[in-house]
Protein backbone atom coordinates (compact mmCIF):
# COMPACT_ATOMS: atom_id res chain seq x y z
CA UNK A 1 0.00 0.00 0.00
CA UNK A 2 1.41 3.55 -0.86
CA UNK A 3 2.50 5.77 1.64
CA UNK A 4 1.46 9.44 1.24
CA UNK A 5 2.18 12.47 3.75
CA UNK A 6 0.98 15.44 3.72
CA UNK A 7 3.03 19.30 3.98
CA UNK A 8 0.59 21.89 5.57
CA UNK A 9 0.68 25.10 6.87
CA UNK A 10 1.91 25.12 10.62
CA UNK A 11 0.31 26.57 13.51
CA UNK A 12 2.56 28.31 15.48
CA UNK A 13 0.95 29.83 18.28
CA UNK A 14 -2.72 30.92 19.15
CA UNK A 15 -3.15 33.52 16.93
CA UNK A 16 -1.69 32.24 13.69
CA UNK A 17 -4.50 32.39 10.85
CA UNK A 18 -2.43 32.27 7.92
CA UNK A 19 1.09 32.05 6.78
CA UNK A 20 3.05 33.07 3.22
CA UNK A 21 5.99 30.47 1.44
CA UNK A 22 8.58 32.53 1.43
CA UNK A 23 11.38 29.74 -0.10
CA UNK A 24 11.31 26.57 -0.57
CA UNK A 25 14.40 24.31 0.45
CA UNK A 26 13.81 21.25 -1.76
CA UNK A 27 12.33 20.69 -4.94
CA UNK A 28 10.20 18.44 -6.70
CA UNK A 29 11.70 14.72 -6.91
CA UNK A 30 14.37 14.79 -3.99
CA UNK A 31 14.57 12.30 -1.10
CA UNK A 32 13.08 13.89 2.18
CA UNK A 33 14.48 12.38 5.35
CA UNK A 34 12.33 12.83 8.64
CA UNK A 35 13.17 16.57 10.18
CA UNK A 36 14.63 18.09 7.32
CA UNK A 37 13.93 21.62 6.72
CA UNK A 38 11.67 22.05 3.75
CA UNK A 39 10.27 25.22 3.44
CA UNK A 40 10.42 28.99 5.06
CA UNK A 41 7.07 30.44 6.17
CA UNK A 42 6.78 33.63 7.10
CA UNK A 43 3.56 35.17 9.43
CA UNK A 44 3.01 38.67 10.44
CA UNK A 45 5.19 37.55 13.75
CA UNK A 46 8.22 35.97 12.60
CA UNK A 47 10.03 33.57 10.24
CA UNK A 48 10.53 29.74 10.47
CA UNK A 49 11.04 26.74 8.82
CA UNK A 50 8.87 23.78 8.78
CA UNK A 51 10.72 20.56 8.97
CA UNK A 52 9.55 17.04 7.30
CA UNK A 53 7.45 14.97 9.35
CA UNK A 54 7.82 11.92 7.22
CA UNK A 55 10.23 10.41 5.30
CA UNK A 56 9.89 9.99 1.61
CA UNK A 57 10.06 11.97 -2.09
CA UNK A 58 8.55 14.96 -2.43
CA UNK A 59 6.71 14.55 -5.06
CA UNK A 60 4.05 17.96 -5.50
CA UNK A 61 4.43 21.23 -4.43
CA UNK A 62 0.77 22.72 -4.12
CA UNK A 63 1.87 26.17 -2.85
CA UNK A 64 4.56 28.18 -4.95
CA UNK A 65 7.07 30.40 -3.15
CA UNK A 66 5.07 33.63 -2.31
CA UNK A 67 1.33 32.20 -1.71
CA UNK A 68 -0.45 33.19 1.21
CA UNK A 69 -2.38 30.42 2.92
CA UNK A 70 -4.57 29.30 6.04
CA UNK A 71 -3.61 26.93 8.85
CA UNK A 72 -3.87 23.55 7.48
CA UNK A 73 -4.15 24.07 3.58
CA UNK A 74 -1.84 21.82 1.94
CA UNK A 75 1.64 22.97 1.11
CA UNK A 76 3.25 19.78 -0.45
CA UNK A 77 2.81 15.90 -0.98
CA UNK A 78 5.46 13.14 0.41
CA UNK A 79 5.29 10.01 -0.68
CA UNK A 80 7.30 6.66 -1.60
CA UNK A 81 7.97 5.52 -4.85
CA UNK A 82 4.80 3.20 -5.30
CA UNK A 83 2.59 5.50 -4.96
CA UNK A 84 0.87 6.73 -8.74
CA UNK A 85 0.47 9.87 -10.06
CA UNK A 86 -3.50 9.67 -9.90
CA UNK A 87 -3.01 8.72 -6.13
CA UNK A 88 -1.23 12.12 -5.32
CA UNK A 89 -3.96 14.14 -7.25
CA UNK A 90 -6.39 12.50 -5.73
CA UNK A 91 -4.75 13.20 -2.15
CA UNK A 92 -4.33 16.69 -2.80
CA UNK A 93 -7.84 17.01 -4.40
CA UNK A 94 -8.83 15.95 -1.35
CA UNK A 95 -7.76 18.72 0.79
CA UNK A 96 -9.39 21.60 -1.14
CA UNK A 97 -12.53 21.18 1.29
CA UNK A 98 -9.70 21.04 4.20
CA UNK A 99 -8.19 24.65 3.51
CA UNK A 100 -9.85 26.65 6.01
CA UNK A 101 -9.71 24.00 9.43
CA UNK A 102 -7.60 25.49 12.26
CA UNK A 103 -8.73 29.12 11.73
CA UNK A 104 -10.53 29.77 15.05
CA UNK A 105 -7.56 31.44 16.57
CA UNK A 106 -6.34 28.84 18.90
CA UNK A 107 -5.33 25.27 18.35
CA UNK A 108 -7.89 22.68 19.45
CA UNK A 109 -7.73 21.59 22.62
CA UNK A 110 -6.02 25.03 23.37
CA UNK A 111 -7.00 27.47 26.38
CA UNK A 112 -6.52 30.92 27.87
CA UNK A 113 -7.02 31.79 31.54
CA UNK A 114 -6.10 33.82 34.18
CA UNK A 115 -5.56 32.79 37.59
CA UNK A 116 -5.77 34.61 40.93
CA UNK A 117 -3.24 34.69 43.15
CA UNK A 118 -1.53 36.68 45.86
CA UNK A 119 -0.94 39.94 44.90
CA UNK A 120 -2.53 39.63 41.41
CA UNK A 121 -3.23 37.34 38.31
CA UNK A 122 -0.95 34.66 36.28
CA UNK A 123 -1.81 34.17 32.51
CA UNK A 124 -1.27 31.28 31.27
CA UNK A 125 -2.45 28.85 27.91
CA UNK A 126 -3.31 25.04 28.04
CA UNK A 127 -3.29 22.95 25.82
CA UNK A 128 -3.20 18.93 25.34
CA UNK A 129 -5.35 16.34 27.73
CA UNK A 130 -6.29 16.45 31.74
CA UNK A 131 -4.80 13.57 33.38
CA UNK A 132 -1.92 12.58 34.25
CA UNK A 133 1.37 14.72 34.85
CA UNK A 134 1.58 18.39 33.71
CA UNK A 135 4.25 19.70 31.69
CA UNK A 136 5.27 23.59 32.61
CA UNK A 137 6.96 26.11 30.33
CA UNK A 138 8.08 30.00 31.81
CA UNK A 139 9.46 32.52 29.44
CA UNK A 140 12.78 34.32 29.75
CA UNK A 141 13.17 37.98 30.35
CA UNK A 142 11.17 40.44 28.63
CA UNK A 143 9.31 37.26 26.98
CA UNK A 144 5.71 36.07 27.35
CA UNK A 145 4.34 32.33 26.65
CA UNK A 146 4.17 33.12 22.69
CA UNK A 147 8.17 32.35 22.92
CA UNK A 148 6.84 28.85 23.28
CA UNK A 149 4.58 28.47 19.74
CA UNK A 150 6.43 26.32 18.20
CA UNK A 151 6.74 24.12 21.03
CA UNK A 152 3.61 24.02 23.15
CA UNK A 153 1.46 21.66 20.91
CA UNK A 154 4.08 19.32 20.24
CA UNK A 155 4.70 18.92 23.62
CA UNK A 156 0.50 18.51 23.83
CA UNK A 157 1.45 15.08 22.00
CA UNK A 158 2.94 13.88 25.43
CA UNK A 159 0.59 15.18 28.13
CA UNK A 160 -1.24 18.41 29.46
CA UNK A 161 1.05 21.56 28.63
CA UNK A 162 0.47 24.78 30.45
CA UNK A 163 2.74 27.96 29.41
CA UNK A 164 2.93 30.49 31.85
CA UNK A 165 3.19 34.42 31.67
CA UNK A 166 5.85 35.43 34.56
CA UNK A 167 5.13 37.98 36.26
CA UNK A 168 5.53 41.42 34.73
CA UNK A 169 5.13 39.99 31.42
CA UNK A 170 2.47 39.27 29.03
CA UNK A 171 -1.02 39.61 31.01
CA UNK A 172 0.33 38.90 34.27
CA UNK A 173 0.18 41.18 37.09
CA UNK A 174 3.83 43.47 37.76
CA UNK A 175 5.54 41.98 40.60
CA UNK A 176 5.94 43.88 43.46
CA UNK A 177 8.55 46.18 45.14
CA UNK A 178 11.28 44.77 47.33
CA UNK A 179 12.60 40.98 45.92
CA UNK A 180 10.89 40.55 42.43
CA UNK A 181 12.31 36.73 42.33
CA UNK A 182 10.79 35.99 45.58
CA UNK A 183 7.60 37.24 44.57
CA UNK A 184 7.30 35.37 41.38
CA UNK A 185 8.22 31.96 43.05
CA UNK A 186 5.33 32.55 45.62
CA UNK A 187 3.04 33.99 42.80
CA UNK A 188 3.59 30.59 40.51
CA UNK A 189 3.87 28.26 43.68
CA UNK A 190 -0.20 29.43 43.79
CA UNK A 191 -1.03 29.24 40.43
CA UNK A 192 0.30 25.58 40.11
CA UNK A 193 -1.12 24.66 43.34
CA UNK A 194 -4.72 25.74 41.90
CA UNK A 195 -4.18 24.55 38.14
CA UNK A 196 -1.88 21.62 38.07
CA UNK A 197 -1.69 20.27 41.99
CA UNK A 198 0.14 16.59 40.60
CA UNK A 199 3.27 16.24 39.62
CA UNK A 200 4.82 18.38 37.07
CA UNK A 201 7.64 18.74 34.59
CA UNK A 202 9.01 22.24 34.64
CA UNK A 203 10.50 23.68 31.70
CA UNK A 204 12.06 27.03 31.43
CA UNK A 205 14.10 29.04 29.03
CA UNK A 206 17.08 32.16 30.55
CA UNK A 207 16.06 33.43 33.65
CA UNK A 208 12.55 30.97 33.82
CA UNK A 209 14.83 28.69 33.59
CA UNK A 210 16.37 29.62 36.50
CA UNK A 211 12.65 30.11 38.20
CA UNK A 212 11.97 26.40 37.14
CA UNK A 213 14.73 25.21 39.22
CA UNK A 214 14.26 27.71 42.25
CA UNK A 215 10.35 26.69 41.79
CA UNK A 216 12.26 22.14 41.88
CA UNK A 217 14.13 23.77 44.79
CA UNK A 218 11.05 24.65 46.96
CA UNK A 219 8.80 21.25 45.98
CA UNK A 220 11.42 18.45 44.69
CA UNK A 221 8.57 16.00 45.87
CA UNK A 222 6.28 17.57 43.02
CA UNK A 223 8.82 17.89 40.24
CA UNK A 224 9.12 14.62 38.10
CA UNK A 225 11.62 16.22 35.55
CA UNK A 226 13.70 19.24 35.05
CA UNK A 227 14.43 20.45 30.94
CA UNK A 228 16.69 24.17 31.85
CA UNK A 229 17.42 25.88 28.09
CA UNK A 230 19.90 28.04 28.29
CA UNK A 231 19.48 29.10 33.06
CA UNK A 232 20.93 32.00 34.41
CA UNK A 233 22.60 30.66 37.30
CA UNK A 234 24.92 28.66 36.94
CA UNK A 235 27.96 30.72 36.46
CA UNK A 236 28.69 34.24 36.48
CA UNK A 237 28.95 35.87 33.02
CA UNK A 238 26.49 36.86 31.06
CA UNK A 239 25.91 39.55 28.96
CA UNK A 240 24.10 42.16 31.12
CA UNK A 241 24.20 44.60 28.51
CA UNK A 242 21.47 42.87 26.64
CA UNK A 243 19.11 43.15 29.87
CA UNK A 244 20.06 47.25 30.06
CA UNK A 245 19.57 47.50 26.50
CA UNK A 246 16.45 46.20 26.63
CA UNK A 247 14.84 48.07 29.66
CA UNK A 248 16.52 51.31 27.77
CA UNK A 249 14.90 50.68 24.30
CA UNK A 250 12.00 53.12 23.76
CA UNK A 251 11.86 52.65 19.89
CA UNK A 252 11.51 50.52 17.13
CA UNK A 253 15.45 50.37 15.88
CA UNK A 254 17.33 49.94 19.29
CA UNK A 255 14.55 47.54 20.46
CA UNK A 256 15.19 45.70 16.96
CA UNK A 257 18.94 46.16 17.48
CA UNK A 258 18.41 44.16 20.87
CA UNK A 259 16.09 41.18 19.74
CA UNK A 260 18.41 40.60 17.31
CA UNK A 261 21.10 39.28 19.97
CA UNK A 262 18.70 36.27 20.68
CA UNK A 263 19.04 34.86 17.65
CA UNK A 264 21.78 33.11 15.70
CA UNK A 265 19.69 34.16 12.19
CA UNK A 266 19.00 37.66 13.40
CA UNK A 267 16.47 37.57 10.14
CA UNK A 268 14.23 35.67 12.28
CA UNK A 269 13.20 38.75 13.75
CA UNK A 270 10.23 40.24 12.17
CA UNK A 271 8.64 44.02 12.14
CA UNK A 272 5.18 43.05 14.17
CA UNK A 273 7.57 41.09 16.64
CA UNK A 274 9.34 44.65 17.19
CA UNK A 275 5.97 46.37 17.57
CA UNK A 276 4.29 43.90 19.72
CA UNK A 277 7.08 43.60 22.15
CA UNK A 278 7.45 47.43 22.16
CA UNK A 279 3.67 47.65 22.67
CA UNK A 280 4.05 45.49 25.59
CA UNK A 281 7.15 47.35 27.20
CA UNK A 282 4.97 50.67 27.32
CA UNK A 283 2.35 48.94 29.55
CA UNK A 284 2.11 50.63 32.48
CA UNK A 285 4.17 49.66 35.58
CA UNK A 286 6.26 47.29 32.79
CA UNK A 287 8.87 49.36 32.58
CA UNK A 288 9.74 49.34 36.58
CA UNK A 289 9.13 45.81 36.80
CA UNK A 290 11.80 45.35 33.97
CA UNK A 291 14.21 47.47 35.93
CA UNK A 292 13.66 45.35 39.12
CA UNK A 293 14.29 42.17 37.20
CA UNK A 294 17.46 43.12 35.18
CA UNK A 295 19.13 44.17 38.16
CA UNK A 296 17.86 40.83 40.37
CA UNK A 297 19.18 38.52 37.25
CA UNK A 298 22.82 40.51 37.10
CA UNK A 299 24.40 43.26 38.43
CA UNK A 300 28.17 44.57 37.40
CA UNK A 301 29.66 41.39 38.58
CA UNK A 302 27.65 38.85 36.93
CA UNK A 303 24.72 36.86 37.23
CA UNK A 304 23.23 37.25 40.56
CA UNK A 305 21.37 34.00 40.65
CA UNK A 306 22.60 31.03 41.73
CA UNK A 307 21.12 27.46 40.76
CA UNK A 308 24.05 25.10 40.87
CA UNK A 309 23.54 23.70 44.42
CA UNK A 310 19.78 23.78 44.00
CA UNK A 311 20.23 20.78 40.89
CA UNK A 312 22.79 19.03 42.26
CA UNK A 313 20.33 18.89 45.29
CA UNK A 314 17.50 17.44 42.61
CA UNK A 315 17.16 13.42 42.03
CA UNK A 316 14.91 13.69 39.26
CA UNK A 317 16.55 13.93 35.42
CA UNK A 318 17.68 17.16 34.77
CA UNK A 319 18.61 18.43 31.29
CA UNK A 320 20.29 21.29 30.18
CA UNK A 321 19.96 22.26 26.52
CA UNK A 322 21.95 25.32 24.99
CA UNK A 323 22.25 26.97 21.56
CA UNK A 324 26.15 26.84 20.33
CA UNK A 325 26.11 30.43 19.42
CA UNK A 326 24.50 32.16 22.40
CA UNK A 327 25.40 35.75 22.86
CA UNK A 328 23.13 36.07 26.03
CA UNK A 329 24.58 33.34 28.60
CA UNK A 330 27.54 31.83 27.53
CA UNK A 331 27.73 28.14 27.22
CA UNK A 332 28.77 26.94 31.20
CA UNK A 333 32.56 26.08 31.81
CA UNK A 334 33.84 22.47 33.01
CA UNK A 335 32.74 22.59 36.44
CA UNK A 336 29.88 24.41 36.04
CA UNK A 337 27.49 21.73 34.63
CA UNK A 338 26.26 19.76 38.06
CA UNK A 339 27.15 16.28 38.18
CA UNK A 340 23.40 14.68 37.86
CA UNK A 341 22.79 17.21 34.56
CA UNK A 342 22.97 16.20 31.32
CA UNK A 343 23.95 19.32 28.53
CA UNK A 344 22.92 18.98 25.62
CA UNK A 345 24.09 21.42 22.75
CA UNK A 346 22.43 22.89 19.62
CA UNK A 347 24.32 23.79 16.90
CA UNK A 348 23.83 26.72 15.12
CA UNK A 349 21.52 28.32 17.25
CA UNK A 350 21.61 31.39 19.22
CA UNK A 351 19.73 32.21 22.72
CA UNK A 352 16.72 31.14 21.73
CA UNK A 353 17.08 27.47 20.22
CA UNK A 354 13.44 26.60 21.28
CA UNK A 355 12.33 28.79 18.27
CA UNK A 356 15.62 27.84 16.38
CA UNK A 357 15.84 24.77 16.38
CA UNK A 358 12.21 23.63 17.75
CA UNK A 359 12.07 20.17 16.71
CA UNK A 360 15.52 19.18 18.25
CA UNK A 361 14.67 20.98 21.41
CA UNK A 362 11.33 19.44 21.55
CA UNK A 363 12.74 16.21 20.94
CA UNK A 364 15.23 16.34 23.89
CA UNK A 365 12.29 17.92 26.20
CA UNK A 366 10.65 14.66 25.80
CA UNK A 367 13.33 12.66 26.13
CA UNK A 368 14.36 13.81 29.67
CA UNK A 369 10.43 13.33 30.27
CA UNK A 370 10.72 9.95 29.22
CA UNK A 371 13.71 9.67 31.12
CA UNK A 372 11.67 10.35 34.26
CA UNK A 373 8.83 7.44 33.77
Amino acid sequence: MSTIEAVTMPKWGMTMTEGTITSWLVTEGDVIERGQEIVEIETTKLSNVVEAAAEGILRRIVLAEGTTAPVGALAAVIADESASEEEIAAFVASYADRQGEGLSGQSAGTSSRTIEVPGGQINLVEAGAEGGETIILLHGFGGDLKTWMFNQDELAAVGRVIAIDLPGHGGSSAVAAGDPVADILIRLEAALDTVAPGKLHLVGHSFGAGVAALLAGRRPDRVSSLSLIAPVGLGKTMNRDFLVDFVAAERRRPLQNVLERLFADPSKITSDMVEETLKSKRLEGVPECLSQLADAIADQTGQRISIGDTLTKLTCPVLLIWGDLDKIVPLPQAGEVPANARLQTIANAGHMPQMEAASAVNDAIVENIRRAK
